[in-house]
């Protein structure tokens, strides 16, 4: 179980800068509009409208030379890139989709383009994500403005997806589960630097599938972090999220005593009155939270924290104040309470989670195990009650991590699964392969006999060897042949042999 994935949008916005000057003067687009940048060898153009390029301005030409191509009878409009000024602008624009997403933001560029928007969970207010993406191209050509809409896993496939693959007026909406089509895009999609694009280009190396073949480490060693860090964020493996471009909005509440409260009814009264404020303010804009902080504040100057994380989204007090009461029954206060602040954190709107808890229950039944999940986490402890996550590594006890179920940090799911029937891998793996003798009918052949702890255990069946086997640069180099080996008594085993030293270990059974 995990998080709902999340899913982000990106608004492209083309030669925003020309856009705006065209989208506030209409006329302009009548005139032979050009952009210019000044550089130390002199003013150059940086954007030139559709009449400009039609009259053979090329971007990057000197102003000068720009010029003496305008027409006899052509209006000649020339004008300074403006950075603040557009970027202000399109912090405006964004601000006005607010009614798409509760957390918006631009990307994070000298000259950005593109408006970035956190759909996550939100998409079936608009019937769906395909959906969402036509109401805002619609809503964006009403105003006049051209833009390319993508919708993907993270930052980085939505915007290369936004600027690669869709097309004015046809927005698209990649699935989770088709994200490595994006691998074949140009490196361009990493959204790198320009120098480092010329280094990769200078090697041969055009494509995002052409970087995920190479060696990391001598990527890091020869072409810095820069790299690693887009690719990772292109994938998910480094979360990246929406920096709003006005500070989201804060649900805190809080209490001050004129004297110190040490009675345990008194503070789970005064706890349960704010929760009851608080969840008031997010009920009216059906959000609710995943992470609630309770901060004492003791008389002697000190303050004490209580945490309570939940598995998904909710704004159910009932089931709030159930948790609070299990954790305040355990909770100790050093001193009486004159304070109490309470404050709500991941904060999203209810039925983010819920849709996609759990594929093949219902909504209902997804909600009673989140609560089922969420008491006991709270009777045992967090770090008690976890949950495997698939990771892209073929050794196997590192293909998996166990997590809290209530977890703020996202474990990101692989497709790495789906290339194996679940037959392919026992049900139980173990921690650590466990070392056992073996005898063999011939030298190096599969095994016939196994002794665990002075256990003789005779086989009756041997599948062909499957090789596991790591590059040398991926850490401590693994080379393995597995065996799905039978047992006399019907049991079945996956044992393997180390090649480097020969020795054999039992690293899981089937049930």
């Amino acid at each position: 179980m995990g998080r709902t994935p999340q899913r982000i949008l990106c608004l492209w916005l083309a030669d925003w800068a020309l856009q705006r000057r065209i989208n506030t003067q209409p006329e302009l687009e009548q005139c032979v509009l050009l952009l210019t940048e000044s550089r130390k060898q002199g003013d150059f153009v940086r954007y030139g409208n559709r009449l400009a390029r039609r009259r053979g301005v090329r971007i990057g030409m000197p102003v000068s030379e720009a010029r003496t191509f305008a027409g006899p009878n052509d209006r000649l409009v020339v004008e300074e890139v403006q950075p603040a000024q557009d970027r202000q602008a399109l912090v405006q624009i964004a601000l006005r989709c607010e009614r798409f997403s509760f957390r918006i933001g631009i990307e994070e560029a000298d000259t950005p383009e593109s408006i970035l928007m956190d759909v996550t969970g939100i998409a079936h207010f608009f019937s769906g994500e395909q959906a969402l993406a036509d109401q805002l191209n619609q809503a964006a050509t009403r105003r006049q403005f051209a833009g390319r809409i993508a919708i993907g896993d993270t930052i980085g496939t939505a915007w290369a997806a936004a600027h690669y693959l869709a097309e004015p007026n046809r927005p698209i909406v990649i699935p989770s589960t088709e994200a490595r089509q994006l691998h074949r895009l140009p490196l361009p999609a990493l959204r790198l630097s320009e120098p480092l694009l010329r280094k990769l280009l200078r090697l041969g190396i055009t494509t995002i599938a052409q970087v995920m073949t190479l060696d990391r480490a001598s990527l890091a060693r020869r072409l810095g972090n820069e790299l690693l860090t887009r690719l990772d964020q292109f994938t998910g493996q480094i979360p990246e999220t929406v920096t709003p471009c006005h500070p989201l909005p804060q649900y805190r509440v809080k209490k001050t005593l004129e004297e110190g409260i040490t009675n345990p009814d008194a503070i789970r009264q005064l706890v349960f009155y704010l929760l009851r404020q608080l969840l008031d303010l997010l009920a009216p804009k059906r959000l609710g939270t995943r992470h609630l902080e309770c901060r004492f504040v003791l008389e002697d100057r000190t303050t004490q924290l209580l945490d309570v994380r939940l598995c998904e989204t909710t704004s159910d007090q009932q089931h709030i104040h159930e948790l609070f009461r299990i954790r305040l029954d355990k909770f100790r206060l050093t001193s009486p309470v004159v304070g109490l602040h309470i404050e709500a954190h991941e904060v999203a709107p209810l039925g983010a989670s819920q849709e996609a808890f759990l594929e093949g229950i219902s909504r209902d039944q997804s909600r009673q195990l989140s609560l089922l999940l969420n008491r006991f986490s709270s009777r045992l402890g967090e770090q008690a009650v976890v949950a495997p996550s698939l990771f892209p590594n073929p050794i196997p006890e590192r293909s998996v991590e166990l997590a809290s179920v209530t977890g703020s940090s996202l474990l990101s799911p692989t497709s790495y699964s789906s290339r194996f029937h679940g037959l392919d891998r026992p049900t139980a793996l173990f921690v650590q392969p466990r070392p056992v003798e073996v005898l063999a009918s011939i030298p190096d052949g599969p095994p016939v006999v196994l002794f665990w702890k002075k256990r003789r255990i005779e086989l009756v069946d041997c599948s062909e060897p499957e090789r596991i086997e790591t590059g040398w640069w991926q850490g401590e180099y693994v080379c393995r042949d597995y065996y799905r080996v039978e047992t006399a008594t019907g049991e079945w085993l996956w044992v393997f042999r180390r090649l480097q030293d020969g020795r054999w270990f039992w690293h899981g059974e089937w049930f």
